[in-house]
């Protein structure tokens, strides 16, 4: 099963959010070990980049992926071996880091995170060959 670790730069969830995150990270259990975990600056960041594997920048702007797109990458590095990959949400800890456009609007740290776990849920659906919309 795929770990997927989500660090948002920032002391704690915004309440508005939390609850949609809950109903995302409770969806995505039958489908991979999510998590989210807030860390309080820069340097925690950088550390955490430091010991990940396969990681991503959770950036805003243009050239985003579409959601089949998403879903193609993430069975593409299930494939090709990786067990685990990390988002970064906040400050960009490496410079060579993998960017990964969520959307072309700005928004919230934590209301980043609660679209980054909208879109892998869709993308497992999609792999999975499941409807997505209820």
């Amino acid at each position: 099963m795929m770990r997927i670790q989500v660090y948002v730069q920032q002391k704690k969830a915004d309440p508005l959010y939390r609850k949609a995150m809950e109903e995302y990270l409770k969806r995505l259990g039958a489908y991979a070990s999510v998590s989210v975990t807030y860390l309080k600056n820069e340097k925690q960041m950088q550390k955490k980049a430091a010991g990940s594997r396969k990681k991503f920048f959770v950036a805003c702007g243009k050239k985003t992926m579409t959601s089949p797109e998403f879903a193609r990458e993430i069975e593409n590095l299930s494939v090709r071996g990786a067990s685990s990959i990390d988002f970064f949400i906040g400050e960009q800890p490496e410079e060579d880091m993998e960017v990964f456009r969520i959307s072309s609007f700005t928004m919230d740290s934590s209301l980043t995170a609660a679209v980054l776990l909208e879109q892998i849920y869709r993308a497992y659906r999609i792999i999975h060959h499941q409807a997505y919309h209820k």
